[in-house]
């Protein structure tokens, strides 16, 4: 009989299986329930290993287990510069040259500095309890390694100096200890799949990041050159080891690793790893978790073997009959249940077998196929669902498949997403030279043209609204569609701040409009910030007033800011499943206050949906940042 295995490495190769392969993740959820004291019965004192097992599912050994590594909190102490050691790693590594590490803190915070003959710097970061009982076992970054140009050449000499060297022992442990009940992927030089997208992910904010990548690229382009031979060394200890599947990069988004930015800085390392590995035998995976609309061509050309932890529609735009059409004459999909089908909070057990039904139908003949929850199955999942998941893959998953024809996207709209429409300014008016500075994210540009006017005796306000958010209602319409891209709505914001510092001392002097109030915050547990800052960044920039409460805001601080702020609209982001409720905690707090009138209340964020939302009772919801533009102007305008 053939074992979990041998099953998941003939769907990686291509060749057809028995019956599709079913490699639920359990980890997280495990964890967050496990510290909560609300595993169900009969899984008490399991591990979640043993409750795969238990089920007859194979292990999950794919991204590595963060709860799991070697050498207790030392080996997850340089989180913040995205350097573990993990029982997946086949080599071991440690700072070369003149280092001096020194730690302060403990009990989850730690702010560790780097001492170098270049200079210091440092980070502060930690895991909490309370992120545990969430489902998070990767921990937090509060201060980012890079703060300011000077850094940069710290950090070079950090990585240029990390030394590497062959050592599999803890990764054949593990794989003999997984044994025939699932593959273990070995891990690579970190969770980025290449030096400049390391720097992306570690060591700025999502947000300061695009601003550096277009004020400061050449001191990016030296760091990354001087990143990869940290990648080289660890691609070669890899080629060499005996691992069977290598996990290379991780976390793609068409808006964060847009697709020319993906090409040029992303897709020649995916393409180097999987040449490299693969002239040895090996197979290459990559996390593609994310918004793929813009990057499906990039990622399937890209030469990797397995795209890992696909999430398709309802939690992202691409629908899975779209991801197998376009993608299995290269690579095969592991993944493919969205998580939000596991939770009743945002479907109900008929969307849950509809999108059952849809997927066997979708996918036939059924090859290059490894199902599981993707990103992972959630700390608050209805655990009989994933049971019968897998009952529904052992009886219907038998291959070949016949199916039927899905729904697909369409090439022509998907080449649409991904590239940049040029569209020529329209309208002649005194004012186009500014929404086209707006457009073009040209602040020096945008300087002058506001200057030229004030002097003409343009009124400010009128400057603002037909110049400068009329400028940046544009730049919400072309974020919606997919023809631009995050780097360039924020240098559009940045313009756009420019020209209100020069027209604030004008406008004082002006009869003022009614401006809306609105407070913004990502929920306690949640850490993300990206999302919540597009949002405030579209929604500032058309003439709100933005009021950000920050990342991990406790409930009650929400309904504080609303009894003392007063603001119009309450924005709450989440980008995890397991803290979405906080956001029904608020809603509940609001009442309890007796202030729920007062307020209109906002929610959004990748696990977030319609039915969510009008099941806590939310005013409105929105899927991304340009849609919450029309949404809060809608609520604002009907008072409801």
């Amino acid at each position: 009989m053939i074992s979990h295995r041998e099953r998941i490495l003939a769907a990686m190769r291509g060749e057809r299986v028995d019956v599709i392969p079913f490699v639920p993740r359990l980890d997280l959820w495990w964890l967050a329930n496990s510290m909560r004291g609300t595993l169900p019965e009969r899984y008490r004192g399991m591990t979640h290993d043993e409750i795969a097992r238990a089920n007859g599912w194979a292990l999950y050994k794919m991204v590595p287990d963060f709860a799991s590594v070697i050498g207790g909190p030392e080996a997850i102490l340089h989180r913040a510069i995205g350097l573990y050691r993990f029982r997946q790693a086949v080599y071991a590594w440690e700072f070369g040259g003149d280092v001096e590490i020194r730690v302060e803190g403990g009990g989850g915070t730690q702010r560790v500095e780097y001492r170098t003959p270049r200079g210091a710097v440092s980070t502060l970061g930690g895991l909490s309890e309370e992120m545990k009982r969430a489902g998070a076992s990767l921990g937090w970054t509060q201060e980012h390694v890079i703060k300011r140009p000077e850094d940069y050449a710290v950090v070079g000499y950090l990585f240029e100096n990390i030394e590497v060297r062959p050592d599999p022992r803890s990764f054949l442990a593990y794989v003999d200890e997984v044994g025939e009940e699932g593959v273990v992927a070995a891990g690579g030089p970190s969770l980025a799949a290449s030096p400049m997208h390391h720097i992306q992910k570690e060591f700025l904010d999502p947000t300061r990041f695009f601003l550096e990548y277009q004020d400061h690229y050449g001191l990016m382009r030296d760091l990354a050159e001087r990143i990869a031979p940290y990648f080289e060394k660890v691609l070669s200890a890899l080629a060499d080891s005996p691992a069977e599947v290598v996990l290379w990069g991780a976390n793609y988004d068409d808006m964060l690793t847009y697709p020319p930015y993906f090409e040029k800085e992303i897709a020649p390392w995916l393409a180097r790893a999987a040449e490299t590995l693969g002239a040895r035998g090996k197979l290459v995976a990559t996390h593609a978790d994310g918004e793929n609309l813009g990057l499906l061509d990039l990622i399937r050309d890209s030469g990797v073997h397995v795209a890992e932890s696909v999430t398709p529609h309802p939690m992202t735009k691409v629908d899975i009959a779209e991801y197998y059409a376009r993608w299995r004459e290269r690579l095969t999909i592991m993944g493919g249940i969205p998580e939000s089908l596991m939770l009743e909070e945002t479907a109900s057990e008929e969307e849950f077998e509809a999108f059952l039904d849809h997927l066997f139908e979708s996918v036939a003949p059924g090859d290059r196929l490894i199902l599981g929850v993707a990103d992972s199955v959630p700390p608050g999942a209805v655990f009989e669902r994933l049971v019968r998941l897998g009952e529904r893959i052992e009886r219907e998953g038998r291959l070949p498949l016949a199916g039927g024809a899905g729904r697909t996207v369409g090439k022509q709209h998907l080449e649409e997403a991904a590239t940049r429409i040029a569209r020529e300014e329209s309208a002649a008016d005194e004012f186009a030279a500014v929404r086209g500075a707006v457009v073009a994210g040209d602040t020096d540009s945008l300087d002058a043209r506001v200057r030229e006017l004030l002097g003409a005796k343009m009124g400010a306000r009128e400057i603002l609204e037909r110049g400068l958010i009329a400028g940046m209602e544009r730049i919400s319409d072309r974020f919606k569609t997919g023809e631009i891209f995050i780097p360039e709505v924020l240098l559009a914001a940045r313009a756009v701040n420019r020209g209100l510092e020069l027209l604030e001392p004008h406008l004082a002097g002006e009869r003022q409009r009614e401006t809306f109030k609105v407070l913004i915050g990502t929920v306690q547990g949640d850490l993300h910030d990206i999302g919540k800052n597009m949002v405030a960044t579209m929604l500032r920039g058309v003439g709100f007033e933005i009021q950000d409460a920050g990342v991990n805001v406790a409930s009650e601080e929400f309904v504080r800011r609303v009894e003392e702020d007063e603001p119009h609209i309450l924005a709450m982001s989440a980008l995890l499943t397991t803290t979405m409720p906080e956001m029904r905690r608020v809603l509940e707090l609001l009442e309890e206050k007796g202030i729920r009138q007062r307020v209109r209340v906002l929610v959004g964020g990748a696990p977030v949906n319609r039915k969510f939302a009008d099941g806590i009772g939310a005013d409105g919801y929105a899927p991304d940042a340009g849609e919450a533009v029309a949404v809060a102007r809608g609520l604002v305008a009907s008072g409801s």
